[in-house]
């Protein structure tokens, strides 16, 4: 487990970041499982090398600029 409870697993090298249903700012790995919130001092990407544009528009309503 991450922080916060968080869970954290081992990447797998299939990143494929979606928003959880059951929180609006929850984001799964369908790839591991792993869990990200903005929060976090990290940013998710998908296997492809890019920010999803979920995570984008969740870090943009974040930033107080």
């Amino acid at each position: 487990m991450g922080q916060r409870g968080l869970v954290v697993n081992a990447c797998r090298s299939l990143c494929s970041w979606r928003a959880s249903r059951a929180e609006e700012d929850l984001h799964v790995c369908a790839g591991c499982g792993s869990q990200w919130v903005p929060s976090e001092p990290w940013t998710p990407i998908d296997a492809d090398g890019r920010v999803p544009a979920a995570i984008l528009e969740v870090k943009k309503r974040q930033d107080p600029g």
